[in-house]
Parts: structure tokens; sequence; C-alpha cells
């Protein structure tokens, strides 16, 4: 009998570590081992673009002022392939061509427009120790909320 209490106890461990690494991955999903996807985050992002992300890889690889950026960061951007890029006052938003698509695009004179939207951020990487420190941002499932005007006053 005591052998059938151990046997039923490990069983029943068993099921509620099963349960907990259930509800864990529920809670926190993650994209094909490449961390922990953040759900349902607000960004706000210059009107003007997208831009393609070879752009701006080949800005970071060129222009001093990010000299000294993060290898890997800029290795790990070049595997994404063709992706398209908003650009935020700390960040560089990268997605698929479907998201972008999302988020309309405005060029005017004496005003910024920027849009917010909602989004999964899959990847979060940073450009590293440069004059002007930005992280990049891999997202999907763009949502786009709205959009705000600041006007200069000329």
């Amino acid at each position: 009998m005591k052998r059938n209490n151990i046997i039923l106890m490990v069983a029943l461990i068993i099921v509620l570590l099963g349960m907990f690494l259930a509800f864990l991955s529920a809670y926190y999903p993650s994209d094909n081992g490449a961390g922990l996807t953040v759900k349902n985050v607000t960004l706000n992002v210059s009107s003007e673009g997208p831009m393609e992300l070879s752009e701006i890889i080949q800005d970071i690889k060129s222009e001093d002022y990010y000299k000294g950026y993060d290898n890997e960061t800029v290795k790990w951007m070049e595997s994404l392939g063709n992706k398209y890029v908003f650009i935020s006052d700390d960040a560089f938003v990268v997605m698929d061509k479907g998201d972008s698509d999302k988020i309309p695009s405005i060029y005017a004179c004496d005003v910024i427009f920027y849009e917010i939207f909602r989004c999964d951020i899959l990847e979060n990487h940073t450009l590293g120790n440069v004059d002007y420190p930005r992280d990049v941002l891999y997202v999907r499932n763009v949502e786009y909320l709205r959009e705000e005007a600041v006007y200069f006053d000329v």
C-alpha cells in the first residue's frame, strides 16, 4: 500500500508540474525560441516611413554617429531579411510589409505627425554604446490607433 501512495504522489506532482508549465507557456508565449513576446504594447513612431531595413542597416554601418554599434545587433537585423522600419525617438521599429501598411505615412512641412499603434514585441536588441542609442524592436500584429500632430510656430 505504501508503494501505491508513492506512485500516486509522483503522478500528482507530474500532473501539477505539467499544468504549471502549460500556464507559463500560455501566459508568456515565445516565438521560435527567440525569447518572450511582449504583447499589446503601445508605440509612437514618426509618420515619415516606412523605410526599408536594408537602408537603416547601411546607415548604421556608414554614419559616424553610429560608430561603435553592436555588431551582433546588426547581424541579427540583417538576418531578418526584407522588413520595413518606422523610427521613434529612441527605437527602430521593424515589421513585415503587411503590418507596415497598416500605419499611414504623411510628409508635411511645419508639422510632425506621430503614429500611435499597438503591437506585440517579438525581440528587442540595442545598438549599444553609440552617440544616439536606439533599441531595435521587431514587432508584429500591428493595430493602428491614432495620429497626433505637433505644429511648429513659424
